[in-house]
C-alpha cells in the first residue's frame, strides 16, 4: 500500500510538472503572438517561443498547436481549428513544424512560411492581422467591435511512467491575449 501511494505521488509530481510547463508554453506563445502581432515572422516566433516555454516537458510531446483570432480575452479556440486550420480563422501547427526554418542560408525566405500558397501560416496570415489603434471590426464578421485578440491553444500528453493510471492523459492549455496596437 506504501509503494502504491509512493508511486502516485511520484506520478502526479510528473504531471504537475507537465502541466505547468505547457502553461508556460501557453504564456510564453501568446506573448510573442501579441507583440509579433502582424510581423511577417509572427507565427513563426509564436512556435520558437513554445518550443523554449515547453523545455521542462519538451515541444515533442506537444500534439498540436493552434493560433487563432478571438473575439476576448475569454474566448475559447474554435472546435474546427483543434482538427485543422481555418481560413481566416486560425493557423494550425504539428510538432514537425517547430523544425521548419524561416529563412535559407541567404537569407531568403523558405517555402515554409510566408503565407504563400502550401505555407504552414497561409490560413490566417500575420499580415491579415487588425493592430491598429483605431481598428474597429465590421459586425458582421463575428467579432467584437474594438481591440482585437489572438489566441494560443496548445494540447499534449502526458505520459505515465509507472502506467499504474493508464498510458497516458491529454493535457490542454489555451491563453488569450490583446495584439499589441501599432500607429499606422
Amino acid at each position: 500500500m506504501f509503494l502504491l501511494l509512493l508511486m502516485g505521488i511520484f506520478e502526479f509530481g510528473l504531471l504537475l510538472r507537465n502541466d505547468l510547463a505547457l502553461g508556460n508554453a501557453a504564456v510564453a506563445g501568446a506573448r510573442a503572438a501579441s507583440v509579433a502581432a502582424d510581423d511577417p515572422d509572427a507565427d513563426f516566433r509564436v512556435l520558437r517561443a513554445i518550443a523554449h516555454g515547453a523545455d521542462a516537458w519538451g515541444a515533442a510531446n506537444l500534439d498540436f498547436v493552434v493560433v487563432f483570432r478571438a473575439a476576448g480575452p475569454d474566448e475559447q479556440v474554435p472546435a474546427e481549428c483543434k482538427t485543422g486550420p481555418v481560413a481566416g480563422v486560425c493557423n494550425y501547427f504539428r510538432p514537425a513544424d517547430f523544425n521548419l526554418p524561416y529563412e535559407d542560408v541567404a537569407g531568403d525566405l523558405t517555402p515554409y512560411w510566408g503565407c504563400v500558397d502550401g505555407s504552414v501560416d497561409e490560413f490566417w496570415c500575420p499580415a491579415d492581422r487588425p493592430v491598429s489603434l483605431s481598428w474597429v471590426e465590421p459586425a458582421s464578421s463575428g467579432f467584437n467591435d474594438g481591440p482585437a485578440y489572438i489566441g494560443v491553444y496548445l494540447q499534449g500528453r502526458h505520459r505515465f511512467a509507472t502506467r499504474i493510471f493508464g498510458d497516458s492523459m491529454q493535457l490542454s492549455e489555451t491563453r488569450v491575449l490583446q495584439l499589441e496596437p501599432r500607429l499606422r
